[in-house]
């Protein structure tokens, strides 16, 4: 069981490096833009970032998930995913995340699902920006938690 959890802890940490660099581009990128007239394209573009930061994230909820449970009901898998995440099953496996993370990542994922089945043109920056203006705490949030959680399976034998 060591060698499988060095596996998933290392799995989760290439995953986590990932969502570093979509973080740091969108912080770039956000200083550039003038949010006053924001055109399609700088929404299209964020909005993707947001896509992605969110899909890593769930890439390691995943990861997490098929080692420890490996079981998702196909119909709701986002869903459930996500509130799995925020449970402790006792002798089995910690959580990952605490209700405010919950909360702040559920936004992220609800856009996801508007940005998905959306057209482009009809995004609208005064919704997107209440989840865009989330971005750094929640990675900040998310990063600190999946330390946490990686450092907790230390204890796990």
């Amino acid at each position: 069981m060591k060698h499988n959890i060095e596996l998933l802890k290392a799995d989760i940490m290439d995953e986590l490096q990932k969502l570093k660099k979509i973080h740091i581009e969108y912080v770039n990128f956000r200083k550039g833009i003038d949010e006053k007239c924001i055109s399609n394209t700088d929404k299209i573009i964020i909005g993707y970032y947001l896509h992605n930061f969110y899909n890593g994230c769930e890439n390691i909820f995943k990861q997490i998930t098929l080692f420890f449970e490996n079981d998702l009901s196909p119909d709701s898998w986002h869903k459930d995913l996500l509130k799995r995440m925020k449970l402790n099953i006792n002798g089995f496996r910690p959580a990952v995340i605490n209700e405010n993370l919950f909360s702040l990542l559920n936004d992220f994922r609800t856009f996801r699902h508007i940005f998905r089945y959306t057209y482009s043109f009809e995004l609208r920056w005064d919704k997107m920006k209440l989840v865009a203006d989330k971005f750094d705490e929640t990675w900040n949030e998310f990063h600190n938690h999946i330390i946490s959680f990686l450092n907790k399976l230390n204890d796990i034998r």
